[in-house]
């Protein structure tokens, strides 16, 4: 399970570094893809089979679940962590997601998400500020 949230910085060849609570559990490759909310989502190697499971059920006759799964499929690479626990986000991942340099790293259970810093900052403070009204519709 992925918890918690870390700030840290693209460095100059587009690394960012895995916080170590995360790389034990992300293994030895991890696939790395577009986002909901305009994130980065690393998934294990099992949690994206699940997801790729979910993916293939969806059907090809509907043009947006086609356009999902493109955008999802299309966007995936391979990616581990290397000696120093730093992996590269692609150019076109970094473009998509709108991160600079300073980025948070956040844990959301069986996968991590990285955010730009300031979009992230954005989206906590609105889910926070509704956070009991969310759960008030979430969880009886």
């Amino acid at each position: 399970m992925f918890i918690g949230q870390y700030s840290h910085n693209l460095d100059e060849k587009n690394r960012i570094i895995i916080p170590s609570k995360f790389r034990a559990k992300l293994g030895a490759n991890a696939i790395i893809t577009y986002g909901y909310e305009q994130c980065l989502t690393i998934y294990t190697e099992k949690a994206w089979e699940h997801l790729q499971e979910k993916l293939l059920a969806l059907s090809d006759n509907k043009a947006k679940h086609r356009k999902h799964v493109r955008i999802l499929a299309g966007s995936a690479c391979e990616c581990s962590c290397d000696s120093q626990g730093r992996v590269i986000l692609p150019a076109n991942l970094i473009a998509a997601s709108n991160i600079k340099k300073e980025i948070v790293i956040v844990g959301n259970l069986d996968h991590i998400e990285i955010w730009a810093k300031e979009r992230w900052q954005a989206y906590y403070a609105d889910a926070q500020a509704n956070f009991d009204e969310l759960a008030e519709n979430l969880l009886d």
